[in-house]
């Protein structure tokens, strides 16, 4: 089990330890029910308290991180081959194969990247829950954060600390080595083939790129999205005229060895929301993605 530690300092002598957990370390109230009724839950100075205790300069609040067995026990464990780029005791991230589906789903209860995680905690014996720091298509290749705790999650989340950048190879040649792409977006479910996609609608979505590259036939970009609405990057570069190589929904669908859309989350900054240590992460190219750049450029 690991713990929140907190210090108690001269000017918190006398608070209420829920006072603490609400103002000082910022815990839902879902979170601070949660380790109210876990006998291990709230230490002070080892020794169980309640949130009514009231505290003592010098003392040490510990606030269990894990969330509840309850919780970590809703994916079903399926063991497979991770390719973990970085972890430690709050966070897990990824580099997820196209392919695979980020959490269970109607067709996929138990092959998602998710069921997967549960069972690399399993197999350590690990105290660990997951919570998505994002999501990635299917077919989108490349790095998935994942809190091991709703503690961390809500700190990532409200703090705004992940940046993503994507590198996706486009049809034709991008007139604009960089551009804005601010065309709000909708689902819908299209009656001919039934499946869910994107269309200008009214929800705001914003889409920067940068072409690395450009070619005749082919352009390569770097890739940021504002906003995370489904199929973002795929559905802005269709409407500008420029779908992704080889994506069958928004696209003309396969294109040489590219059976998929080109598109490939390869590098992650976050600050860490205990230590404040900034890192970036990053991911290779996949193979069909460097095959088919075919000596374009150095990436």
């Amino acid at each position: 089990m690991q713990y929140l530690e907190y210090h108690i300092k001269k000017e918190d002598h006398g608070r209420e330890v829920i006072s603490i957990l609400r103002s000082d370390l910022g815990l839902s109230t879902t979170k601070i029910r949660s380790v109210k009724w876990d006998p291990a839950g709230i230490l002070l100075d080892g020794e169980r308290v309640t949130v009514r205790h009231r505290v003592a300069e010098g003392q040490t609040l510990k606030i269990l991180k894990n969330d509840s067995e309850n919780r970590q026990k809703r994916i079903l464990p399926c063991p497979m081959e991770l390719a973990i780029l970085y972890e430690d005791e709050d966070l897990i991230f990824i580099n997820k194969p196209a392919g695979l589906v980020c959490h269970p789903s109607a067709g996929h209860r138990q092959d998602s990247l998710a069921n997967g995680l549960q069972a690399y905690f399993d197999g350590k014996a690990e105290r660990s829950s997951i919570h998505l720091l994002g999501r990635l298509d299917k077919d989108t290749s490349g790095i998935v954060g994942i809190a091991k705790n709703g503690l961390i999650a809500r700190r990532m989340i409200l703090g705004q600390s992940i940046e993503k950048e994507y590198l996706a190879i486009t049809e034709g040649y991008l007139p604009l080595e960089k551009g804005t792409i601010e065309l709000p977006m909708e689902e819908y479910r299209d009656p001919e083939d039934h499946l869910l996609k994107m269309r200008p609608g009214n929800k705001k979505a914003v889409t920067s790129y940068e072409a690395i590259h450009r070619q005749d036939d082919l352009s390569i970009c770097r890739v940021r999205i504002a906003t995370g609405r489904m199929h973002q990057i795929r559905s802005h570069m269709a409407l500008i005229g420029h779908p992704l190589l080889g994506d069958s929904l928004y696209g003309h669908g396969p294109a040489g060895n590219m059976a998929r859309a080109a598109l490939h989350a390869h590098l992650v900054r976050f600050t860490h929301p205990l230590s404040g240590e900034e890192r970036t992460i990053k991911a290779d190219l996949p193979e069909d993605m460097r095959t088919c750049l075919n000596n374009m450029t150095d990436l």
